[in-house]
């Protein structure tokens, strides 16, 4: 699962308008095409604008990206930000539709079409503001401030330390918007579902649980500064100085900041009852349908998600059946299950040495994959990676694993993060597939190679959490089944965690437009992953929570893996002797994150180019 690693909101300052902005910003240059030039570098011209204002205007991508711009500072969260953006997106379509696309270079026409599909996204994302919930348990104001403290502002010297200070005393302003924000949701009559708010307060809480809020450990910020200050090399008397600024920030406005945006969640969870599915907000059917193509990036409907995720089930259990046969198991798949559930084999002990061998076997597995990734891959993952246990304070609600993206200069390595928060919900049959998906080849050598390639345009190496997860989230998962294909899996009970994590995936179909479009409960989706899959309980009651709090999202990754399969299957009949897998997978990580179209018309450029006469 890709949700924190380099992919941010794309959210503006002020709500001040672009045309009055954009030459402050950029120099005082205008916004028309240099007519004289050639469409590719009109088009390159394009794509650097509009980069350029995502730095300036969001400093939370700025950090992310490592930038300094706007490092003392935090996104606008208001109404008048929300209308930026989609004025933004209009401002962006018209200056693209003035190029001629038949004059644009193959690979040029790719990003014309990848970039076209994002800012119509963006463009229709304005109409559903109030349906779309402002947070969920993943992603959040009340998470990202911490982990773009934590992960992503460095202190290299005062002036950092500085800058971090300073978003400390800023950011309740940040949250009071949020606040608003909430507020104008619920006065419309729209509001999260009910079970979601509790992993929102909880998570909220964590950040200001301990000192200096209260007794205990250090909590994560004031621990993360500390360490980071202690750090510098400078004398005393100033790290005292930067330490007392920091304390003072955090225990006055940053604390009052979260305990505001605390308050209304609490109001607000106190005045909801249900947790049903968008069908259930004002014109929810047509906000869902929405959904499916922002994620998916296809013109797929709910009803063909459904469909084709109890295809999809019915099709792994029957390969499930076949791993039972081998390993001499009679009984029923749910009964197989539930003794991989319990069987003993399969779990380290719920303690500190039982989660350091974990991790010490996961660090094997990947170890073992990169000295093969040169049999289907030109080159190996060109950032180093590194895998830790993630941030004890997000663990609550948080999935098995998760995936941060490295700087393109190597001086921040990609890390996975295992939620170890429980060893009896970490069973090691199933953490080979876990590993390719989060690592390699999935979203590390995704990530990694598409971040050091100096010909995609800097635009296409940053993505929202939401944006193209079709293409983000596929690759993963055909990763996961690449490995298959590389000789991995060897283990039986690891070939049926594979397929448990492909089975994961398409009951998500299921259960996605179940809830949000066949008008399911929150009881009766918990329940078909109870009967369907080999997780836990507690591990589905999760995972429901959060399609519920994320809507749409989780049906793109079967949806993504398929465009990858199909897309490398016409290319081999068409190009045959022509064909090498590994110019396949370079040419898919050729663009950046692309919706899948745009992968599409890249496939149908390299087919014309090598096809044999």
């Amino acid at each position: 699962m890709l949700l924190k690693k380099g992919i941010v909101r794309r959210q503006m300052l002020g709500g001040i308008a672009w045309t009055a902005l954009a030459p402050a910003l950029l120099g005082g240059r205008a916004w028309a095409h240099d007519l004289s030039a050639g469409a590719d570098s009109q088009l390159r011209a394009l794509l650097k604008d509009a980069y350029l204002r995502m730095l300036e205007l969001n400093p939370m991508l700025g950090a992310t990206v490592g930038t300094s711009i706007g490092k003392d500072r935090w996104n606008d969260f208001s109404e008048a930000g929300e209308k930026a953006v989609a004025d933004s997106a209009a401002l962006n379509l018209d200056r693209l539709h003035s190029i001629d696309f038949a004059n644009l270079s193959p690979d040029a026409q790719v990003q014309y079409r990848a970039f076209e599909n994002d800012q119509k996204i963006i463009a229709e994302r304005y109409r559903w503001r109030r349906q779309d919930y402002p947070l969920n348990q993943i992603v959040g104001i009340h998470l990202d401030v911490p982990n773009v403290l934590i992960n992503q502002h460095p202190i290299n010297d005062i002036a950092d330390a500085e800058a971090y200070i300073s978003r400390l005393d800023l950011a309740p302003h940040a949250f009071d918007q949020m606040v608003a924000r909430l507020r104008d949701h619920a006065a419309a009559g729209f509001y999260m579902p009910a079970s979601v708010y509790p992993l929102l307060i909880d998570g909220a809480q964590q950040v200001i649980t301990g000192s200096p809020f209260g007794e205990g450990n250090d909590s994560p910020v004031w621990s993360d500064f500390k360490r980071k200050v202690g750090e510098l090399k400078i004398n005393e008397a100033a790290a005292k100085a930067l330490l007392a600024r920091a304390r003072n920030a955090l225990t006055g406005p940053f604390r009052g900041g979260y305990e505001r945006l605390i308050a209304e969640l609490k109001a607000q969870s106190s005045k909801v009852t249900k947790s049903d599915g968008v069908w259930a907000l004002p014109d929810g059917d047509e906000y869902y349908a929405f959904l499916i193509r922002q994620f998916t990036t296809t013109e797929m409907t709910p009803e063909d998600i459904h469909q084709l995720g109890l295809s999809e089930v019915k099709r792994i259990h029957s390969e499930m059946q076949a791993i039972m046969d081998k390993v001499g198991f009679s009984g029923t798949l749910q009964a197989f299950m539930a003794k991989l559930k319990k069987d003993p084999q399969f779990y380290y002990p719920n303690t500190d040495a039982g989660r350091q061998k974990y991790l010490e076997r996961a660090r094997s597995i990947i170890g073992a994959m990169q000295a093969a990734l040169p049999r289907t891959f030109h080159h190996k993952a060109p950032l180093p990676l590194v895998i830790r246990r993630a941030e004890i304070y997000r663990e609550p609600s948080l999935p098995a694993g998760y995936y941060d993206a490295g700087s393109p200069d190597g001086k921040r390595p990609g890390y996975i993060y295992l939620n170890l928060r429980n060893m009896a919900d970490r069973a090691t049959f199933d953490l080979e597939d876990l590993l390719y998906h989060e690592g390699l080849p999935g979203h590390h050598m995704q990530i990694s190679t598409i971040l050091v390639n100096d010909q995609v345009p800097e635009l296409r190496k940053t993505n929202e959490w939401w944006q193209n997860t079709a293409f983000v989230e596929g690759w993963a998962l055909y990763a996961e089944s690449l490995a298959k294909e590389m000789g991995f899996y060897d283990d039986p009970y690891s070939d049926f965690g594979r397929l448990g994590g492909e089975l994961w995936r398409a009951c998500r179909l299921v259960v996605d437009s179940g809830l949000h479009y066949k008008r399911w409960s929150r009881e009766q989706a918990i329940q078909y992953f109870d009967d369907n899959t080999a997780s836990t309980h507690a591990a589905n009651v999760q995972e429901i929570d959060r399609y519920l709090a994320v809507p749409g999202q989780a049906t793109a990754f079967t949806v993504g893996m398929h465009a990858f399969q199909e897309q490398r299957a016409r290319a081999k009949k068409v190009l045959g002797s022509a064909y090498d897998i590994r110019d396949y997978h370079q040419l898919a990580l050729n663009y950046g994150f692309v919706p899948l179209n745009a992968l599409a018309l890249a496939v149908d450029h390299w087919i014309a180019a090598k096809k044999p006469s």
